[in-house]
């Protein structure tokens, strides 16, 4: 993806960042609706455009059905009444650009493939910056498109490199040398076979479960442990970066390669947002991550030295992403924890709507200040980011003006976000970011400016350093990009070099 709207439009990209989920039993008189059904649940936070599933009883057809709307939504009672099979695949979307034509199916997963040679389902999770060129490979070869997404390019990928030989894992293996970017996929054979492959460099999380009983086996594989947990299964561990495992109804599961690669590359905002906080990933507990990020950001709290600061002061978390930063915070620091802000649970969560006006409009619908709280405190406003900034000044303006809050100190878990992500969040270019965007304008003092932007009385960032610490993973096993402007793809290093030249030429004349 470049970086005007107009560019979006003619290529129709979908920055994603969605879930997927699979199943397979050994018992053929089973189904595993029900089971597709809870895992795209529990992994709804991940994408809330679109769910779908592709399902398939050994020895019959491959059946998808998918649609827009949340998971209860489109796979309804009598929706999986409809669907039999002890074999299938499950996806939830998110699409960050809300255009209407992305409401057909043809742009929403599970991915089924039919010609009069090869079929197959494909679930997907990831992006694949380059994905114009394999495009215009394929176009070449007589390949013909329907959609403008990279899904249907790895698809029409996979479907060739099939053509040249029936194992799938070397079809996978060698579909990889091409997808230089970040995926974590899933594929439905009709033979009933489940294929599953994360990205060399792991940038996308994926795990594997089982559930053993004296009636049947059921084998998973999931987005996110959460998953696993909410259909009763046994988490067994996480897919390795560049793995290719196999999940059959006959064989149980086995790895079957592992592509491995100099370092890995597990994007940190899995831990600071976007993951379930009672998942585990990478053998890292989410939940455990984020309460230690809020220990690091009290601990470099330079305002906490000083008593007077914390005669009037309260912890409150922005819900529900600042709460496990808050509790670490708040411990840390000796102050009391409060419920300052109460949150609709019905509404999408902010971040991951389409549209800035939507996502502006929705921050007065989704939280109201609880004034018994605030009202005359020092408020201590713990959020997880920020992103573009106009959720948060709305929010610390919503503390001061309606709740009666004396004053909002705010302290980010997450460090500046100065550079923009190819790799499937919705972060916008520089230019949109508000950290990005400041430091090219004010150098050095970028954090200050910001802090007069949203409104707040201090603003304090987390560091890369105790970042890093705070997730225990090492710094060569995460993706810090969008942190640091340092790509761990050569691709992404030379899309973000055009990106910087124009924000700075913009810089440069104002």
């Amino acid at each position: 993806m470049l970086f005007k709207k107009n560019k979006l439009k003619m290529r129709d990209k979908l920055i994603e960042h969605c879930a997927v989920f699979g199943v397979t039993c050994d018992d053929i008189g089973y189904s595993v609706s029900q089971e597709l059904y809870k895992g795209l649940m529990a992994l709804q936070h991940r994408g809330q455009e679109s769910s779908g599933i592709s399902i398939l009883q050994t020895g019959g057809k491959i059946f998808t059905y998918k649609k827009t709307g949340l998971v209860s939504q489109v796979l309804n009672e009598k929706i999986r009444s409809h669907f039999w099979g002890n074999i299938g695949i499950g996806h939830n979307r998110y699409a960050t650009t809300g255009a209407s034509e992305f409401s057909s199916s043809d742009y929403i997963q599970p991915y089924h493939f039919k010609n009069n040679v090869l079929e197959f389902s494909l679930a997907f999770n990831g992006t694949i910056p380059v994905y114009d060129k394999i495009k215009q490979k394929l176009n070449e070869m007589g390949r013909v498109f329907i959609t403008n997404t990279d899904t249907e390019v790895i698809v029409q990928l996979l479907a060739s490199i099939a053509l040249e030989t029936e194992d799938w894992v070397e079809v996978l293996k060698r579909t990889s040398i091409y997808l230089e970017g970040s995926y974590s996929l899933i594929l439905l054979t009709p033979e009933g076979d489940i294929y599953a492959m994360r990205d060399p460099l792991g940038f996308k999380p994926l795990c594997i479960g089982e559930l053993i009983t004296e009636e049947r086996n059921l084998y998973y594989v999931a987005s996110e442990s959460c998953a696993i947990d909410a259909v009763g299964g046994l988490f067994l561990r996480d897919v390795k970066p560049g793995e290719i495992v196999h999940l059959s109804f006959q064989d149980d599961i086995h790895s079957e390669i592992i592509l491995k690669a100099d370092r890995g590359a597990l994007c940190q905002f899995e831990f600071v947002y976007f993951a379930r906080p009672d998942s585990v990933i990478d053998g890292v507990s989410v939940a455990e991550a984020r309460v230690r990020l809020g220990q690091y950001l009290a601990k470099a709290d330079p305002y906490l030295k000083d008593p007077k600061f914390k005669e009037n002061a309260i912890v409150v978390p922005v819900p529900d992403a600042g709460r496990s930063a808050s509790v670490g915070y708040a411990n840390a620091a000796g102050l009391p924890y409060a419920e300052g802000l109460m949150k609709n649970r019905y509404l999408w969560r902010t971040f991951i709507m389409p549209g800035q006006q939507k996502r502006k409009a929705a921050v007065q619908e989704k939280l109201n200040p609880i004034t018994s709280v605030v009202k005359g405190k020092d408020v201590i406003l713990i959020d997880d980011s920020i992103v573009r900034g106009t959720t948060t000044s709305q929010i610390v303006k919503l503390l001061k003006e309606k709740g009666g809050a004396n004053a909002v100190h705010l302290r980010i878990s997450c460090p500046p976000i100065i550079s923009a992500c190819y790799m499937g969040i919705d972060f916008p270019t520089r230019d949109e970011l508000i950290a990005g965007r400041a430091q090219n304008l004010f150098g050095e003092n970028f954090i200050e400016e910001i802090r007069k932007k949203i409104g707040a009385d201090t603003l304090i960032y987390q560091n890369v350093n105790d970042l890093v610490k705070a997730i225990s993973l090492r710094e060569d096993q995460l993706c810090l990009a969008c942190l640091t402007g340092d790509y761990p793809l050569k691709s992404i290093k030379n899309l973000a070099e055009i990106e910087n030249s124009i924000v700075n030429s913009r810089s440069l004349q104002q």
